[in-house]
């Protein structure tokens, strides 16, 4: 939160017993010092809202330690690195609001430690691929405003922690599987602006914390009964 610019310096791999690096809300111009994946005991890298470019160094999957990665607010571009599925320790991924291109690697489902994974307002296209639905620890799942397709499929049922599911503003289709009322931590659900049809699962009535569900714009037939609605308004 100051007024620096310029390019990172990529001296700062010297400072070995580094752990947290924060220069967020900066101007840092350039690209990602791929000499940071030295910096081994690097717990919490923090470069959001600079105006950085190029695409994100796979060295950065590097950095055994690592458990916060915030990258959000810049122009990077280019395909997220698969080898960011082996930061084993990371608890947060957020690469939001960038110029992210590509499929989500498959990789990421190998962060067993997970808890919020936010790759929204991006490029990111493809299938959302099945590893991620097995992310037990994970709390938000943030995709939504990308050009993702395919199907939510009855496998999500396996976030048992989730709270927020945001995967409006895609080409999303088929039907919300009646599973997604089996996750009780919910607190919302944002689905609008896909081509998602059939039936609003009844199970959503089943999700006692629930304060958000959007669904708008998309494609739904059938009805619920009034006694469902009521719940949901209440």
């Amino acid at each position: 939160m100051n007024a620096f610019h310029g390019f990172i310096p990529p001296e700062l791999n010297h400072l070995s017993n580094l752990i947290h690096l924060d220069l967020s809300r900066n101007q840092f111009s350039g690209q990602i010092p791929p000499t940071l994946a030295q910096l081994t005991h690097l717990e919490t890298l923090v470069l959001n809202d600079n105006q950085l470019n190029g695409s994100i160094p796979p060295e950065i999957g590097q950095l055994k330690s690592l458990n916060w990665l915030d990258l959000l607010n810049n122009f990077l571009g280019g395909a997220i690195p698969t080898s960011l599925g082996n930061i084993s320790q990371l608890i947060s991924l957020n690469l939001h609001n960038n110029s992210l291109s590509g499929s989500i690697p498959p990789e990421l489902g190998q962060l067993s430690k997970l808890v919020f994974l936010k790759l929204l307002i991006n490029r990111l296209s493809g299938l959302i691929p099945p590893t991620i639905w097995l992310l037990s620890t994970l709390k938000g799942l943030h995709l939504h405003h990308n050009r993702l397709s395919g199907q939510i499929p009855p496998t999500i049922v396996q976030l048992t922690h989730l709270e927020s599911l945001f995967l409006n503003d895609n080409r999303l289709n088929g039907s919300i599987p009646q599973e997604i009322g089996h996750i009780k931590s919910l607190f919302e659900i944002h689905l609008q602006t896909n081509f998602l049809g059939g039936a609003i699962p009844t199970s959503v009535c089943n999700l006692s914390n629930l304060t958000n569900l959007n669904l708008f714009n998309n494609l739904p037939s059938g009805s619920m009964i009034s006694h469902q609605r009521d719940m949901l308004q209440e």
